[in-house]
């Protein structure tokens, strides 16, 4: 019985961080969208870079499209997305 408990827990357990990984994906996806729109930028490809590679590397496609590093500028709009200022 005691070996049952203990799977159902780490089944319900592992289903719980995959849901909070898929909210924060969600969440980041989000506040990278609103970056590229205020830098002018097409939302595609940082979100693409995203999926596949990362956050770095959606950062560094921004980056790169507008000539400036563009981490800190994300780091705010996570900040006040959190805080419900967007």
């Amino acid at each position: 019985m005691g070996c049952l408990m203990h799977d159902t827990f780490v089944k319900t357990e592992e289903y719980r961080l995959a849901w909070l990984s898929e909210i924060e994906f969600a969440e980041t996806a989000h506040v990278l969208k609103m970056l590229a729109r205020e830098l002018g930028q097409d939302t595609a490809p940082a979100i693409d870079e995203l999926a596949r590679r990362g956050l770095d590397a959606a950062l560094a496609v921004l980056s790169g499209a507008v000539g400036w590093n563009v981490s800190d500028a994300y780091l705010r709009h996570r900040a006040l997305w959190r805080v419900g200022r967007v």
